[in-house]
């Protein structure tokens, strides 16, 4: 009985595997020819071909929207790491007047869909006249599911390192960068890994806030060349392969410290 049961549970995990792939290779198979109709592929590999890939860089603008892409989300990982570590670090380990119900309403915000702040934003964005510039597109990316993920970490962080260290007469940024930083590495890696997929695929808001070519991400123009005539899906496909590559990549190189983030091996790493 157990192993009909195994064998039936891998079927399933196989087949679902399987139906999860299966994007991916349509994507990869039409990049890989010419075609103006996402329904007239052709599965004979002698015709396929990666001029699709060369001539997405023909296209004017693509080098700099992925320019952009690279810049806004490397960017925005930094400053993420940067503001949500110190803020988790603050709830975790400073006592002040309202520490927790600060950090519950903080955490509420979590239950907020962004396309409901999008209007607000915007127009705090316009009024600041910052429309079509750099600086919308990296500062809201911080958020509090980072400080969450953090701050969980940093409590499992044993409190007698904290006390050993306070005797030996460090301070609160010695603590954080020389002994919480190091033991936390693999979340924080974790944390760059889910904040760097996340920016790097928007488009609601890239879309809202980026006007020209000078600021256009990778996803935004991609859905600027599906909105012409005569589309050829090949191209198209190209294009989306490159915009799946990067953060895929970073998960490839990546994934040993992502899989101890996530399942709190932190501190065994």
């Amino acid at each position: 009985m157990k192993k009909v049961v195994n064998c039936f549970t891998t079927i399933v995990v196989v087949g679902l595997t399987l139906i999860m792939l299966l994007p991916l290779a349509y994507m990869l198979i039409v990049s890989l020819q010419k075609t103006y109709s996402p329904y007239l592929i052709s599965f004979d590999v002698t015709t396929y071909t990666f001029d699709n890939y060369l001539k997405i860089f023909e296209i004017s603008g693509f080098s700099r929207w992925l320019e952009n892409s690279i810049f806004v989300s490397v960017s925005g990982v930094i400053l993420t790491l940067c503001v949500c570590s110190l803020a988790a670090f603050a709830f975790a380990k400073k006592r002040f007047p309202g520490n927790d119900r600060l950090f519950f309403v903080f955490f509420l915000t979590m239950c907020i869909p962004f396309p409901a702040t999008v209007v607000p934003l915007w127009l705090m964005t316009g009024w600041a006249g910052m429309i079509d510039t750099f600086w919308p597109l990296i500062l809201p990316i911080p958020s509090m599911l980072g400080v969450v993920l953090i701050r969980q970490a940093i409590l499992s962080v044993p409190k007698e390192m904290f006390e050993c260290a306070r005797l030996d007469g460090c301070n609160d940024f010695r603590i954080f960068a020389k002994i919480v930083t190091p033991i936390i590495r693999p979340i924080l890696i974790t944390v760059g890994i889910l904040y760097f997929s996340r920016s790097w695929n928007s488009l609601l808001w890239p879309l809202i806030v980026s006007n020209t070519d000078m600021t256009k991400t990778l996803p935004v123009g991609l859905a600027a060349i599906q909105g012409t005539t005569d589309v050829n899906y090949g191209i198209t496909m190209a294009g989306a392969m490159m915009n799946f590559l990067p953060p895929f990549l970073v998960y490839i190189f990546m994934h040993r410290y992502f899989l101890a983030g996530i399942t709190g091996n932190g501190l065994k790493n």
